[in-house]
């Protein structure tokens, strides 16, 4: 294969693998003319941002190529012709050859030089006074090698000159020689047909150089770049970026088409666009290109069709624009999202040119609440649309916000609208330019009318009551603090009156909460009625407050009391139903009283606490020494609710035995010590917390203390818990009882849970319902304080209680009464014929235990056996305490 039938870009390989091992790996592209020549095109190439002009860069690699493929065809058509010359007439030729431009030598048959011209000389200067006819090749082969002329011979000269020598016998030779004064020399050997031979050689240093910038160009530019056959479309050549940018090496290119990196899908339409391509120096056309992973990329392509070795080929520069292109779809969707925000949003929004202030847009919400449409707005001002008053007010803010420099500016403006007048906050902010001038107005107007009522309705909402549309709770206490204040300034007195409707929760239960709601607002009627100057509240339920501003106290007071209780005298009409209804009504003036809202409050309170436990529907003043046991009372079921939150209350228990003493479970019981009262009993403090609703989150913690602490003992006795009536109004009890054994690890067969008969007095049949569902899961039930209630042998009956406890009442009277020791013969033999386990509490003297055991009660508890204690008391018998149990 001859030079010229190769391409440019990849001379140098062909001329490494025609030269074999002698030449070494020839550098091309280190000279200082071909570095310079790369930095000026590519600089020329380059624009100020540091893109690179493409299409300059097109130019220059063509061009080169195209000079370089001339100077090929011209140093091979003269080499050509010298050697057709010496062939056929070697004589005639001797007299041309110092006027040849090109170095000639012509060898005998034994490798003697015979002749050579001045070129030859020039070529090889080491040479110059040395030549003389009859030198062998061999020795002015080392005349070079001495003087280090061959920059591939340094280092390994006899492997060079035996490899140069071989080629030299060979029929015909052509290589290349790099010389150390850094000319390239292109050596042409032929035989002649005397043995001899010619060899001819010309300077290739220029060609070189231009062939290196050419490669440079294309091999180092920083773009990807590729040159294919137009008809066969197979890759003719690659340059290094392209290698690095598609992923595929050199190899695996030059065996595929320009189809091939592009995606199944995409090829046809390549196809066709290669057909139809000319020279295209701008990238007006994105195309889908495939990389040897599989991805794909969005490339902008530049090419130049040119001839190469005779055939049409493209060269082509491919830019990836994926990033960029991604980067311009985000940012045309981001624009077309924000669009759609604008034109959605639910608030006018609208945008003025700041000098004419005419408007330049406007958003649906905006046709909406204006009831122009855009087309209406757009082009004209505020005067034009709103007339003289509203533009003004508009452009003064607007004044405002273009000299003052502010980000935004918010007010409150009045508008007329086809819905009537509406009242709108318009926010308005200035976009600048980028030298600070303004570039537009930009408004977003809320219509907040319905906003502004609905927050007047809140406020009004807060300071009064839903139904009977009475001041309330926080609008009283306002008002009282406002009338202390006044009073306190003009000595002025007042009255409070607390009233309650009686028994309202029973009047609820029968009639349901529909009916209720009447009557509270049928009440809160007759009351404003008869007020007069006073005032009327509704705190909460059922319960009203009046404020009695008439000066002669507590008898005003009692005057409007009476009015009150008068306008009750008549029945409440609900749906045809007559009601009955009466109030109870509590007292307290101020200053007499109270010197605070909360201290009335609490007088008239415990007035009317007073009245509702000993008489209904009757009116009390509040006297302090007789009403002080209630606020006591009070203060101690506070302080009830402290102890259980803090932790201060505390288990002690009781033991449990047979009759013949051995102890085989106990009783958990509450303990309270407060901390000024000191220990308080539980028959003070259990019906506190029954009455607040205490009793459920306490009788929790009994629960799971007594379980745990159950739990703890290394000996598998029984422990006994009471439960509320209370307890039994909540369906939950049985899931909390079964979470409590599986948090604390009790055998549910270790506990056992007392039930007094009062508890089966409410929903039977649900109360018998949730009792099974917790013997269901193995604990026992025992029916605590039997004789004292109801003592109904039904709910023996219906329910199989596992134990029955004979209260301590009758075991106290024991050998003093007849009629108690026959009763407790009594239970002891139905218990006998039932089945039920018997045991009788409040055991104290051996009088006691003995008469028990004549009657043969199988289990006893009371002081005889122990008195209630912390557990740690009875630590020798349940055995050793885990800590990590009862902590």
């Amino acid at each position: 294969m001859s030079l010229t039938e190769h391409s440019i870009l990849t001379f140098d390989r062909e001329i490494d693998a025609r030269r074999g091992s002698d030449t070494g790996n020839i550098s091309l592209g280190g000279t200082d003319r071909t570095r310079d020549l790369l930095a000026r095109q590519l600089t020329a190439a380059t624009h100020p941002n540091g893109d690179i002009d493409v299409t300059a860069l097109l130019k220059a690699v063509g061009s080169t190529y195209e000079s370089l493929e001339t100077a090929l065809d011209e140093a091979a058509a003269a080499t050509g012709s010298l050697r057709a010359g010496l062939a056929g007439n070697g004589a005639h030729m001797s007299a041309a050859l110092d006027a040849a431009s090109e170095g000639i030598a012509v060898f005998d048959a034994d490798n003697r030089i015979v002749l050579w011209n001045r070129r030859y000389v020039e070529l090889y200067p080491e040479l110059d006074d040395f030549l003389a006819e009859g030198r062998d090749f061999e020795t002015i082969l080392r005349r070079g090698l001495d003087r280090g002329a061959y920059v591939d011979a340094l280092g390994r000269e006899e492997a060079w000159l035996k490899a140069r020598i071989e080629r030299h016998a060979l029929p015909s030779n052509s290589e290349e020689q790099r010389r150390a004064d850094g000319r390239w020399i292109r050596v042409e050997e032929s035989r002649l047909a005397d043995g001899g031979w010619v060899g001819i050689r010309v300077d290739i240093s220029e060609f070189k150089r231009r062939e290196a910038a050419s490669r440079l160009l294309f091999e180092d530019s920083p773009v990807p770049m590729y040159l294919f056959d137009f008809e066969t479309l197979r890759f003719l050549a690659v340059n290094r970026a392209a290698v690095a940018h598609y992923g595929y090496t050199v190899h695996q290119f030059m065996t595929m088409s320009v189809l091939e990196i592009r995606p199944e899908r995409c090829r046809k339409e390549a196809l066709k666009a290669i057909r139809n391509w000319i020279d295209t120096q701008s990238g007006d056309r994105l195309f889908r290109h495939l990389k040897a992973d599989g991805a794909e990329i969005d490339v902008e392509v530049f090419i130049r069709q040119q001839i190469h070795n005779g055939r049409q080929a493209v060269l082509v520069t491919a830019i990836d624009v994926t990033e960029r292109k991604r980067a311009a779809d985000e940012l045309e969707a981001t624009r077309e999202f924000l669009d759609t925000i604008v034109e959605n949003v639910p608030a006018a929004v609208f945008a003025k040119d700041p000098v004419s202030r005419k408007y330049i847009l406007l958003n649906q919400a905006g046709e909406l609440l204006f009831g122009h449409p855009r087309d209406a707005f757009v082009g004209r001002n505020a005067r034009q649309i709103f007339g003289e008053r509203v533009a003004a007010a508009a452009e003064a803010s607007e004044d405002e916000l273009l000299s003052e420099g502010a980000p935004q500016l918010t007010t409150s403006e009045t508008i007329s609208t086809p819905n009537g007048a509406r009242l709108v906050t318009v926010t308005r902010m200035v976009v600048r330019k980028a030298d600070g001038s303004p570039r537009f107005i930009v408004g977003v107007t809320m219509d907040v009318t319905e906003k502004r009522r609905a927050e007047e309705r809140i406020a009004y909402l807060s300071q009064h009551d839903a139904l009977t549309g009475l001041p309330n709770r926080e609008a009283m206490m306002v008002r009282l603090a406002d009338g202390i204040f006044a009073a306190t300034a003009t000595q002025a007195r007042f009255g409070l009156l607390s009233i309650d409707i009686d028994r309202f929760k029973t009047l609820n239960d029968l009639y349901g909460h529909a009916v209720a709601d009447r009557v509270l607002k049928e009440a809160a009627r007759r009351l404003v009625d008869i007020a007069g100057d006073g005032l009327v509240f509704r705190p909460g339920g059922d319960e009203f407050v009046l404020i009695s501003n008439d000066p002669d106290q507590p008898d005003a007071s009692r005057r409007l009391a009476a009015l009150a209780q008068g306008a009750f005298s008549d029945d409440i009409v609900v749906d045809g139903k007559a009601i009955r209804v009466g109030i109870s009504i509590g007292i307290a003036t101020y200053p007499a009283d109270g010197d605070s809202g909360s201290l009335l409050l609490a007088n008239a309170g415990a007035a009317l606490y007073h009245v509702k436990s000993e008489a209904r529907g009757h009116v009390r003043v509040y006297e302090s020494k007789t009403d002080q046991l209630i606020h006591d009372r009070w203060a101690l079921q506070a302080d009830l609710g402290h102890a259980l939150r803090n932790g201060e209350l505390s288990l002690h228990f009781q033991p449990q035995a047979e009759i013949n003493g051995r102890i085989f479970g106990f009783e958990a019981l509450m303990r309270w010590t407060h901390p000024t009262r000191g220990p308080i009993s539980p028959d003070d403090f259990i019906p506190l917390a029954e009455e607040s609703n205490l009793i459920l989150d306490m009788s929790a913690w009994i629960l799971t203390e007594a379980c745990r602490t159950a739990a703890s003992w290394t000996q598998p006795l029984t422990v006994a818990v009471n439960l509320s009536p209370i307890q039994f109004q909540h369906s939950e009890l049985p899931r909390l009882i079964r979470q409590t054994l599986v948090d604390t690890g009790l055998q549910p067969s270790r506990l056992e849970l007392e039930i007094t008969e009062s508890v089966l007095l409410g929903d039977f049949a649900h109360i018998v319902s949730m009792l099974r569902r917790i013997k269901a899961m193995g604990v026992r039930i025992a029916m605590d304080d039997f004789g004292t209630g109801y003592s109904s042998l039904s709910y023996l009956q219906a329910f199989p209680f596992d134990k029955i406890k004979i209260d301590k009442s009758f075991i106290q009277s024991i050998g003093r009464t007849e009629q108690a020791t026959t009763i407790i013969r009594a239970v002891i033999g139905l218990c006998r014929g039932l089945g039920i386990p018997v045991i009788a509490e409040g055991v104290e003297t051996e009088e006691q235990r003995s008469f028990l055991a004549q009657e043969h009660c199988p289990e006893i508890q009371g002081y005889i056996v122990g008195r209630p204690a912390p557990i740690r008391v009875y630590g020798q018998i349940v055995g050793r305490l885990d800590p990590a149990r009862t902590r």
